[in-house]
């Protein structure tokens, strides 16, 4: 049985665990694909059996989704795909409008979520499986921790909510406490995009940490916190037979990740996440002979415009301000020297209203019209920024860079122009 077999399965038999039933999976004999359509709900063309994972927090006695993923199993060629879906995805909520995904749980729980990622993808949903995080750090500790190559320091401190998260870059072990750190930071450049990245090489890790040798000794302790932190819809017996049907047989099974493709946005002043339907459909529907859709958009700026200090001159009439988005200590001051150094004025520096901007971003008095949206508009294309992080503001007295956690590639853009 191949490591990779094992993996696919792995998912669902840890759903089969709500009854204490995951030791009968040895007694099941392999089900043919005929079996497995009549058993399990499924699309009757495709062959294809969804399941909403919903990864779900405590606030104040409330709950919050805030993991939201699509698993979809193509029962003829046994591919599993899993597509994260960032939790601000702007979508329509029943009897809400525009929401942002995420509160559709708030509103109306796993029903009410279920039902509207149905109506964004288009797609039915079979099934469900929702995971409280209480009991993450136990489940992780249970296995002894997982191994994970993390891309950089994660760090972030929030005293009055008694958060304090720092994990170093590097190959590092994770207890359960680390790891549930690690999976739900977000205080970074992509934002939720980065978390939802983060927690797809957590699963990996997880996924190969449970079907190793050491852990089946721990199964029965195991199980019975997978019981308290999980509520499904798929029968026990149901998740055992797709378990042994994706374990059977000699032909490799695949399992892709991917992340809803799209790109951020901001509307009426709030921040949200726009997916591309057509290249999730894509993904969704490819092969592993066919291109899928990326799993996940390209967030890098278009290329930015090198201006001659002529022109600079021209179109920079009036001076700009700098605002520290981002909580780093004198940073407002170092944009102001970079732009300095391009000849563009700074007559204002300082923090801006919080230090949570995910993205750096331009406004522009909107008061100003025309003249103050073509100069913000060339401030935004010199920092590398993307159109759709440059907006009219009525509280802007001037064209305003703010800095905000992805400052570092914004600066490093800045210092690489050169002027004719």
């Amino acid at each position: 049985m191949t490591k990779g077999k094992l993996a696919l399965a792995a998912l669902f038999i840890l759903l089969s665990t709500m009854t204490g039933a995951w030791w009968r999976l040895q007694k099941v004999l392999a089900p043919q694909e005929a079996i497995v359509r009549e058993e399990l709900a499924h699309d009757r063309d495709s062959g294809q059996v969804n399941l909403i994972l919903v990864g779900i927090d405590s606030n104040e006695g409330s709950h919050r989704s805030d993991t939201i993923a699509l698993v979809s199993v193509n029962l003829k060629t046994k591919m599993v795909k899993l597509l994260s879906l960032p939790r601000d995805t702007r979508v329509q909520i029943n009897g809400h409008g525009w929401q942002k995904l995420n509160h559709a749980y708030a509103y109306g729980g796993i029903q009410l979520l279920q039902e509207t990622v149905v109506n964004y993808l288009g797609l039915p949903i079979h099934y469900f499986a929702v995971v409280n995080y209480d009991s993450f750090p136990r489940i992780v500790d249970l296995v002894g921790g997982i191994d994970i190559n993390v891309e950089r320091r994660l760090y972030y401190v929030d005293r009055a909510g008694g958060l304090y998260i720092d994990i170093p870059k590097g190959s590092q072990h994770l207890d359960g406490q680390k790891a549930l750190h690690y999976v739900r930071f977000r205080n970074d450049a992509l934002g939720d995009i980065g978390r939802v990245r983060r927690q797809q090489v957590f699963m990996r890790a997880l996924l190969d940490k449970i079907y190793s040798p050491e852990i089946l000794p721990k199964l029965p302790q195991l199980t019975r916190e997978i019981v308290s932190m999980i509520e499904t819809n798929m029968p026990p017996s149901q998740a055992l037979q797709l378990g042994a049907y994706l374990m059977e047989g000699e032909g490799e099974t695949k399992l892709d990740f991917a992340t809803l493709p799209g790109h951020s946005a901001y509307i009426s002043g709030v921040s949200y996440w726009l997916g591309d339907l057509a290249a999730t459909s894509v993904f969704l529907a490819g092969t592993p002979e066919e291109p899928a859709a990326e799993s996940s958009a390209d967030l890098a700026p278009s290329k930015p415009v090198t201006l001659v200090a002529e022109d600079i001159a021209k179109i920079f009439t009036k001076p700009v301000a700098v605002l520290n988005g981002s909580g780093t200590k004198g940073l407002a001051n170092q944009g102001a020297e970079v732009l300095q150094q391009l000849g563009i004025d700074v007559s204002y520096t300082g923090n801006a209203k919080h230090f949570d901007f995910h993205y750096s971003q331009v406004l522009y008095p909107q008061r100003e019209g025309d003249e103050a949206k073509k100069r913000g508009a060339a401030l935004a294309d010199l920092a590398g920024i993307s159109p759709q992080l440059l907006r009219a503001s009525n509280e802007a007295a001037y064209v305003t860079l703010t800095l905000g956690h992805d400052y570092e590639k914004i600066l490093e853009t800045l210092r690489s122009l050169k002027l004719e």
